[in-house]
């Protein structure tokens, strides 16, 4: 027992900035999981939308498709840690029925100029006025909304997720390999 107090006392400062930068972290994240977790209860709102090639995308012509909705924002250092996931992964299963929708409410130009430089094979949509965007009450970028076959939200992840390429290619063909 007199070790254990020992160390304690020798890492005191170290143990209370721990417990206060995990206590921040659950301040943070806890509620945003809260709001994807009761989202995820409810039909998938109305998507109408456009991509940058002029393909016109709805839930209804997508039926029958395991359809990843990608709410993402040029500026954002997660959302481009995520693209060459989504990248890879679009490239891999969109053959066996993975769409891929890339969402930004920022202005074509400002997508295209950042385009150039990191090239999203997915189709990437400009969200005029963030109508989409607003529909999903999306919080913060990146956020992925996944949405079965069958028209269902099955998963709805706010902030990048490592894992996000397994967990697709387990939706589209069983396996996570």
């Amino acid at each position: 027992m007199n070790g254990a107090m020992a160390f304690i006392k020798r890492n005191a400062v170290t143990l209370l900035l721990f417990l206060i930068l995990a206590g921040f972290v659950a301040y943070q994240r806890i509620p945003m999981y809260l709001h994807n977790r009761s989202a995820m209860e409810k039909p998938p709102a109305m998507l109408d939308a456009r991509a940058l090639d002029g393909q016109a995308y709805t839930l209804s012509s997508l039926q029958g498709k395991v359809v990843v909705i990608s709410f993402w924002a040029t500026w954002c250092m997660p959302c481009r840690a995520e693209i060459p996931m989504l990248n890879s992964i679009y490239e891999e299963l969109h053959d066996q029925g993975l769409v891929i929708l890339g969402i930004t409410a920022e202005p074509a130009s400002v997508v295209q100029d950042f385009l150039k430089d990191r090239p999203i094979s997915y189709p990437v949509v400009i969200d005029q006025g963030a109508a989409i965007t607003n529909r999903y009450k999306v919080q913060a970028f990146p956020t992925l909304v996944v949405i079965d076959r069958e028209g269902k939200i099955v998963d709805r992840a706010t902030g990048l997720d490592f894992f996000v390429k397994w967990k697709l290619r387990h939706r589209v063909t069983g396996s996570y390999f």
